[in-house]
């Protein structure tokens, strides 16, 4: 029986007939485990039988013979033999193959011609030229859909700062900006030397990612705010104070939203897809294994 199961994975009849004891066992061993258990059994069993259908996704099949046509024209580093690849190899490329269907058929399904009936590569081209043009500005569109805050992430945001060495001197200045008094005349008179790029505590414009960089967790008030908006105290480390923190406050002077670049917070299109073909349902034969949806990935069988 070992024979006969070797002789479907093997290149000829001669080296068949050539495979000692310990050559059959590294056949069936096939995860170098030194066990040959009944999954290595199985999935020698199945390599065996070329024209199977090895894996099914919406709209097509993948049978053993197209990933080991694939390994033999892409083979990956190690690859010895890609008629007798170890399962470690066949579950990777067949993952791979996998993946790229499933995103070819996500991005059809978006309205993006996808030709099917071609070779990886081409396949690959087309869904990569997809990625990198027209979905990737549909991408950008659905996500606002599904998180509307990005739209006012991706607005450039026109602040002024209040930036004092103690949270008294900065409760202090938010009550004059509170009571009418003018943001950049408080901060020029409050600011710590240095801790704004102009004496009136004038930032400029830029987008709430910007913001985030440069003043880390302090920012997340801004996410919240509106043109002629205060924020509420907050504070960050910072060597330009001698307490060793800055007190801070935010004024939003201006919103500009014409100038929104989405573009800042992406690309789109790579996250939009993942979220797409998890939902989709894949079926691998039992005995390569079986796939994994959240990981996108054809898993051991068990």
């Amino acid at each position: 029986m070992l024979m006969v199961l070797v002789a479907g994975c093997s290149t000829s009849p001669e080296q068949t007939s050539l495979l000692n004891r310990d050559e059959i066992f590294d056949r069936i061993d096939q995860d170098d485990d030194g066990i040959a258990l009944r999954a290595d059994y199985e999935t020698v069993v199945a390599l065996s039988n070329r024209t199977m259908v090895v894996a099914s996704y919406p709209g097509g099949d993948i049978t053993i013979e197209a990933v080991l046509d694939s390994l033999t024209e892409s083979p990956p580093s190690g690859l010895i033999d890609a008629e007798n690849p170890s399962v470690e190899q066949f579950r990777a490329r067949l993952t791979s193959m996998v993946r790229l269907r499933l995103a070819a058929v996500a991005i059809d399904e978006a309205g993006f011609e996808i030709e099917f009936e071609v070779d990886d590569e081409i396949l690959n081209s087309q869904v990569q030229t997809h990625l990198s043009g027209g979905f990737e500005e549909w991408a950008q569109r659905e996500a606002v859909k599904a998180d509307p805050r990005l739209d006012k992430f991706a607005t450039p945001h026109c602040i002024t700062v209040i930036a004092t060495g103690t949270e008294i001197e900065a409760v202090a200045a938010r009550e004059r900006l509170d009571a009418g008094e003018l943001a950049p005349v408080v901060a020029s008179e409050v600011n710590i030397a240095g801790s704004t790029p102009s004496p009136n505590g004038d930032v400029g414009c830029a987008d709430l990612l910007t913001w985030a960089n440069a003043f880390g967790e302090s920012a997340a008030p801004l996410g919240a705010m509106n043109a002629g908006d205060t924020s509420e105290v907050v504070s960050m480390a910072s060597d330009y104070s001698p307490t060793g923190r800055l007190w801070l406050v935010f004024f939003v002077r201006e919103l500009r939203h014409e100038e929104k670049n989405l573009s800042v917070l992406g690309p789109f299109a790579q996250r939009v897809l993942a979220d797409l073909v998890v939902g989709y349902e894949v079926v691998v034969d039992d005995g390569i294994g079986s796939w994994d949806p959240a990981g996108l990935s054809v898993t051991p069988a068990r």
